[in-house]
């Protein structure tokens, strides 16, 4: 972003080298024959990879499609709208593969990164000359209701406040969002369940939650500007839900369990993006959303290991079921602040 920012390199040479990361990492994964090399190949290589790639996408489709564009959270969310059904649905597919002696995992990173450099070059030849301009001639967004109002400048102690607050808030739903991946296989399995059962728990999980993102796609732009208060409800929807799966032990409720967090998880990765231009009326958009990125993956790193000291510690789930709750919980408070300190500025102004 800083390079970027300065000049020195396009967002379409970004690109193509992110492509060329995530690519070579891929394919090199496929030859290790040690932890160290994977760390490497797979984590550093190819994890920086799709880091620059995933952060020059939503680059570039904002730029084509700006806030004040009538499709710009549609296309902004649709970008990662399958996302879940990848995590869930294709993974599962991905371990049979594996599974398989005549292919196994290693042609199974080399398909990847056949599919990855196949669809970053389709991406870098319709990459276009998206229209480079400031944050904030691009991102904007205008008063509508009351233009000649002059809201207060933010101060650089009201900046760092919003930005810890939204890191705090980002953090808790890292967590949130990865644990139930991690932990609801095993759970079932002690509960004396099939695995079979557990991968179609998951399935669930996944395609519920990819259903529940384009409808949030498709109606995100008729709630532009409420996109704060949609995530809010919808976490206190999550928050409600993880409080009730922690006293529940059936099969069934944890189909519902993973029907409803799939479908209510949908709004926050559909507003991924386009929820930082409503956080400090369309200022400091890249720094918020750089600021979204990094506070999730602390939490996705730290969520499953916090998950199992729990498990381990307490010899139970539903203190992880719990400690969900409480995540989403932290997130509806932040959340709340932000609107609250936003509404504020409004008065004063």
């Amino acid at each position: 972003m800083a390079l970027f920012k300065y000049g020195q390199l396009s967002l379409r040479q970004f690109t193509a080298l992110g492509v060329s990361l995530m690519v070579l990492g891929l394919f090199l994964t496929s030859f290790a024959d040690s932890p160290q090399f994977v760390a490497v190949s797979f984590g550093i290589l190819s994890g920086s990879g799709i880091g620059v790639l995933t952060v020059c996408t939503y680059i570039v489709i904002a730029l084509w499609f700006p806030w004040s564009h009538r499709f710009h959270v549609f296309s902004t969310s649709v970008l990662s709208a399958m996302d879940p059904l990848g995590i869930t649905v294709v993974n599962a597919v991905v371990a049979n593969m594996c599974a398989d002696p005549s292919l196994g995992w290693r042609w199974a990173f080399r398909l990847f990164a056949a599919v990855f450099s196949s669809m970053g070059s389709l991406l870098l030849a319709v990459f276009g000359n998206p229209p480079i301009v400031s944050s904030e001639q691009q991102e904007a967004m205008p008063n509508e209701k009351s233009p000649n109002i002059q809201k207060p400048p933010w101060s650089v102690r009201s900046k760092v406040v919003t930005h810890g607050i939204w890191s705090i808030a980002m953090c808790c739903k890292g967590i949130a969002y990865f644990i139930p991946m991690v932990i609801l296989p095993k759970h079932l399995i002690d509960l004396g369940y099939k695995e079979a059962d557990a991968v179609k728990v998951i399935s669930v999980f996944g395609t519920v939650g990819a259903i529940g993102q384009a409808f949030a796609s498709l109606v995100g732009d008729y709630v532009k500007g409420y996109i704060m208060v949609v995530n809010l409800v919808a976490a206190t929807v999550l928050t409600v839900n993880n409080i009730i799966a922690a006293y529940s032990t059936s099969l069934t409720a944890v189909y519902v369990y993973c029907a409803v967090s799939g479908f209510f998880l949908g709004p926050y990765l559909a507003g991924y993006y386009a929820v930082n231009n409503e956080i400090m009326d369309g200022e400091n958009i890249y720094t918020l959303f750089l600021t979204m990125r990094l506070s999730k993956g602390v939490g996705a790193t730290v969520g499953p290991y916090l998950a199992g000291h729990i498990r381990d510690v307490t010899g139970s789930y539903h203190a992880v079921f719990l400690s969900i709750a409480s995540c989403f919980g932290v997130f509806v408070l932040a959340t709340f602040l932000l609107i609250f300190n936003k509404k504020w500025r409004y008065l004063k102004s």
